[in-house]
C-alpha cells in the first residue's frame, strides 16, 4: 500500500480505516452476513442473516475477491513466508533468487515476467499440457531465458525448515512421476473467486466467473441501457460495484481504494436525481 514503504498488518490498517470513517460518523455493523438483496421502487433492501433488513436509495457492492488454493499439505502453513499471490506485493523479496509460479493462465505468465526483474530463475508449474494465456503472452514467457516451464505438474505438498518455504513435492499427472523442486518462493495464479453469492437471483449482471459487471462492460455483456452506463454502475440504477469484485479491476488495494472514493461522487450525483 503507498505509503507503508515496511509494509503494514491488514488488521492494523483496517483498523485505522475504521477509526478514520467513525469520524465522520459512518455507522459500521460487525458480523453481519449479506444473503440477499433486492430492489423495490427507488430503494434497494439488503438481507442479512440474523434477519435483518435494510434498506437504502444507493447501495455500493465493495466485497472483494478471495484467491483460489491449491488446498494441500502445508499451504496454510507458509502462507505469507514463501507462498504468495502477488507478484507486484512480493517479487521484490525475491531478488536472486528461484521461484516457482503455480499456473497456467494470463496472470501466470505475466506475472511470471514481472518476477524474471528480481528472481534468477522462475518456473513456471503448469498442470495441462499447454498454457491458457493468451498466445503473445505465451511466446514472451517461452522465449524469457529465465523462465523455465514443466508441464502436467501438480503440487501435493508445500514443505519448509524454520518456518519458511523451501521446497515443493511435485506429481506429474500423465506419468505419476512424484519430484522435489527447492525454491526459494511461490506465488500461485490459479484465478480469484468473487465474493458474489449472496447476489445469486439478483438481476445484477455477472459475468462467467461471478465478477459483477459494471459500466462498458455491460454492454459487452448484451445489456443495454440506451447510454453509455458510468464506469462503476451495474445493470441495476442506483446499484454500484467498486475493487476487487468488480469485473476488469486490477486487484490492487491503492485501486480498489480509488475505486471507492470515483463511486462514492457518482453516488451522490444519482442521489441527486432520485
Amino acid at each position: 500500500m503507498p505509503g507503508f514503504p515496511d509494509g503494514i498488518p491488514g488488521i492494523e490498517f483496517a483498523n485505522r480505516l475504521r477509526q478514520q470513517a467513525e469520524r465522520f460518523g459512518v455507522e459500521l455493523l460487525q458480523a453481519q452476513d449479506v444473503t440477499r438483496i433486492y430492489s423495490h421502487d427507488n430503494y434497494h433492501c439488503i438481507f442479512t442473516g440474523g434477519g435483518s433488513e435494510y434498506s437504502a436509495r444507493a447501495l455500493l457492492i465493495a466485497t472483494g475477491s478471495r484467491y483460489r488454493r491449491l488446498h494441500v499439505p502445508g499451504e496454510d502453513k507458509y502462507l505469507g513466508a514463501g507462498i504468495h499471490f502477488c507478484a507486484t506485493c512480493d517479487g521484490p523479496f525475491y531478488k536472486g533468487k528461484h521461484i516457482a509460479v503455480i499456473g497456467g493462465g494470463n496472470s501466470a505468465a505475466e506475472e511470471s515476467l514481472l518476477l524474471c526483474k528480481f528472481a534468477h530463475k522462475v518456473t513456471i508449474l503448469v498442470r495441462g499440457g499447454e498454457f491458457t494465456a493468451s498466445k503473445i503472452i505465451q511466446e514472451k514467457a517461452l522465449a524469457d531465458p529465465k523462465i523455465e516451464v514443466r508441464w502436467h505438474m501438480e503440487v501435493q505438498e508445500f514443505v519448509g525448515a524454520d518456518a519458511k518455504l523451501n521446497k515443493l513435492v511435485l506429481c506429474n499427472n500423465q506419468t505419476g512421476e512424484f519430484s522435489e523442486l527447492n525454491v526459494d518462493g511461490a506465488f500461485i495464479f490459479i484465478g480469484q473467486t468473487p465474493n458474489t453469492r449472496f447476489l445469486a437471483g439478483s438481476p445484477l449482471v455477472l459475468n462467467e466467473w461471478g465478477f459483477v459487471a459494471t459500466g462498458h462492460d455491460l454492454i459487452h455483456a448484451g445489456f443495454t441501457t440506451g447510454h453509455e452506463p458510468e464506469v462503476l454502475a451495474t445493470s441495476v440504477p442506483g446499484i454500484f460495484a467498486a475493487g476487487d469484485v468488480r469485473e476488469g479491476s486490477t486487484k490492487q488495494v491503492a485501486s480498489a481504494a480509488g475505486e471507492g472514493a470515483t463511486a462514492a461522487l457518482l453516488i451522490r450525483e444519482y442521489l441527486k436525481t432520485v
